[in-house]
């Protein structure tokens, strides 16, 4: 006889999805991570879940996990249903007069502190039944487990976009300077072309300001500068350390860079180009209907990203 796991009193719906999402990231650790609980009590869960279903479903060694036959139908056929469970729970959520529950955002260290650590204070004395989770990194994120993610790049003219399924808008945009110390440049001399910047020390961040491909125009025409592997750090405000510790030439957006520039501790390079343009993007997939705290946040985040920039001009 069949047992009714869904009339038992243990949580096999949650164990389900925490299964799932070892099978998808191939780690007890980044699972547990990502659903929030321990990996000894993830583990426990996997163990529960087979002892329910009477078969094993995960072959463990020290070095790797693999689904077996029974774990494999499991996950492909409970998987796809993810993304609708989720949905109709936020449905039902959205019914609520107040917003409660959490977003989760991954941002750049530069757009975090200067903008979102105001931004979400200010909406969590709003809105106190919303929670907040931050991650500030600046490569790729997982669309699936992020609400909202803010990334930079450089940008110019005729520059193709990239494809994506994700929704993209444009939050900021502001010139990148080309500086230096006045004491690194005495060292090195001064770069009148982007060609000769192939022969200088270049800090620069891949995932922030176009990486190695530093854009520049003069007199209509465009000249993409390639930069040798001298240093790069995904951190726009450790780049301007290092730049004015005398480490190298560095390209940086004018709202880090400007009082820098105005009492002489760099120097602006070069400023018969024009350079590329420093942008913060916000991603997000496209959600119908978006969840009432998420689409309440993000038109907050418009509106206050405007304002703040408006002060700074």
């Amino acid at each position: 006889m069949t047992t009714n796991l869904l009339s038992s009193r243990q949580p096999i719906l949650d164990k389900i999805v925490f299964f799932c999402a070892v099978i998808r990231l191939g780690s007890f650790r980044e699972a547990s991570i990502q659903q929030g609980i321990s990996p000894a009590a993830g583990s426990r869960w996997v163990k529960e879940l087979e002892e329910a279903m009477s078969v094993e479903l995960i072959k463990r060694s020290t070095r790797q996990l693999v689904a077996t036959q029974a774990g494999q139908l499991l996950y492909e056929r409970f998987s796809p249903l993810l993304p609708d469970i989720h949905s109709l729970c936020e449905e039902v959520q959205n019914l609520a007069e107040e917003q409660r529950g959490e977003i989760k955002l991954s941002s750049t260290p530069l757009f975090a502190r200067q903008y979102l650590t105001k931004i979400v204070a200010e909406y969590i004395a709003m809105h106190p039944q919303v929670n907040f989770k931050i991650f500030i990194e600046a490569g790729e994120f997982d669309p699936l487990s992020i609400d909202f993610a803010f990334r930079a790049s450089a940008s110019y003219v005729g520059e193709p976009e990239q494809d994506s399924l994700l929704i993209r808008r444009r939050l900021l945009r502001e010139p990148l300077y080309l500086c230096a110390s006045p004491q690194y440049l005495v060292e090195h001399g001064m770069p009148t072309s982007p060609s000769e910047l192939g022969q200088h020390r270049c800090l620069y961040a891949r995932t922030l300001v176009g990486g190695n491909r530093w854009c520049f125009e003069h007199n209509g025409q465009t000249e993409i500068a390639t930069i040798r592997d001298t240093l790069e750090c995904d951190n726009s405000e450790m780049l301007l350390d290092l730049a004015l510790e005398h480490a190298g030439i560095a390209y940086l957006p004018h709202s880090l860079v400007s009082a820098q520039l105005a009492c002489g501790e760099l120097q602006h390079i070069m400023q018969q180009y024009q350079c590329a343009s420093f942008d913060i993007d916000v991603y997000y997939r496209p959600r119908t209907p978006m969840p009432e705290r998420c689409a309440g946040f993000k038109q907050y985040l418009y509106q206050r990203v405007a304002e703040m920039q408006n002060r700074t001009i």
